[in-house]
């Protein structure tokens, strides 16, 4: 599954007759890392709601680790919403913060929003496929 977005747009000069790509929106926290999930939770004191029109798949994703992201992804929910009533997880200072689960690894981050956490989660899999950007992102 390719997450690509063909959606263009005329230009406004009539003398451009070409079609210009019209920029796709990533939710998360962005990160070099393919193929990924992002996805901007709205936080309600120590929940966590997901709304799948604030959420992206990047990449190419197999049915199998869609699958297995689905799985994962409610006890995910549950670790970061642990970590909010630690305190670990604030939203009210930019801290970024790892959590792994089932074969995934998932990166969360309120950006100091007051009511947002931004989330990117990868496979395991990726990171041992690309080591490289996993450094560059320490």
């Amino acid at each position: 599954m390719t997450t690509t977005h063909p959606t263009c747009s005329a230009t406004h000069h009539p003398e451009h007759q070409a079609l210009t790509p019209l920029p796709s929106i990533c939710w998360g926290l962005p990160r070099d890392i393919s193929p990924r999930f992002g996805a901007r939770l709205i936080q309600s004191r120590y929940r966590l709601d997901f709304l799948s029109d604030r959420a992206s798949l990047i990449g190419d994703w197999s049915e199998v680790l869609i699958a297995k992201l689905d799985q994962a992804f409610p006890e995910i929910i549950k670790a970061l919403e642990a970590k909010l009533l630690t305190g670990e997880l604030d939203a009210q200072r930019q801290h970024c913060i790892t959590i792994q689960h089932g074969g995934f690894t998932c990166e969360a981050d309120t950006l100091g929003s007051h009511g947002y956490v931004y989330i990117c989660i990868y496979s395991a899999e990726s990171m041992e496929a690309t080591p490289d950007v996993r450094d560059s992102q320490s």
